[in-house]
Order: C-alpha cells, then sequence, then structure tokens
C-alpha cells in the first residue's frame, strides 16, 4: 500500500459557499471510506483558482473516490460549485513529515 495524494485544480466562482460545504463532503468521506481517507486540504491560490489536496491510504482508495463522489447526493453542494478542473492527478508520497 502507497499513501496517495490527490490533487486537483478548478475554479469555483464562490468561495465562501466552497468552504462553507467543505466540511460536509469531509464528513461524507469520512463515513464512507473510513481508515483509508486520512485528510484534506483546500487552498486558493494566488491566481483564483482552487488547489484541493486529499490524502489516502492507497491509489486504490483515491481512484474510487474519484469515481464515486462526484455523482454522489450528499456530496452535490460542494461539487455543484466547482466550474472548470484544470488539473486532477494521483501521486505516490514518497516521503512526510509533520511539524
Amino acid at each position: 500500500m502507497s499513501t496517495t495524494i490527490e490533487y486537483v485544480r478548478f475554479e469555483s466562482t464562490d468561495p465562501t459557499e466552497l468552504a462553507a460545504h467543505r466540511d460536509g463532503l469531509v464528513s461524507l468521506l469520512r463515513e464512507r471510506y473510513g481508515a483509508d481517507f486520512l485528510g484534506a486540504h483546500l487552498a486558493r491560490s494566488e491566481d483564483g483558482s482552487f488547489l484541493d489536496f486529499l490524502l489516502w491510504t492507497s491509489p486504490e482508495a483515491a481512484a474510487r473516490a474519484a469515481r464515486e463522489m462526484p455523482g454522489d447526493p450528499g456530496a452535490a453542494g460542494f461539487f455543484g460549485l466547482i466550474g472548470e478542473v484544470h488539473d486532477m492527478r494521483h501521486a505516490e508520497v514518497l516521503h512526510s513529515t509533520q511539524v
């Protein structure tokens, strides 16, 4: 098993609503994927686009969530606020440090 980062860069016209729906999405991910879901960070770039970093226990867990979540009714509030997706990829974590 390889810890995996899911990276998504996208547009949204309503950052306040996007952030408001984020807790619901994270709760749904915890409920649905349990220990396979390790955490998430949502950020805003200097160019105004958004970056979503999700941490998974494996590439299989990340791929499963990427397939299932966009169409899940429980996640519609968050995904409905996403406009153009510029990039989405999964990457194996080679090294990690927490301070």
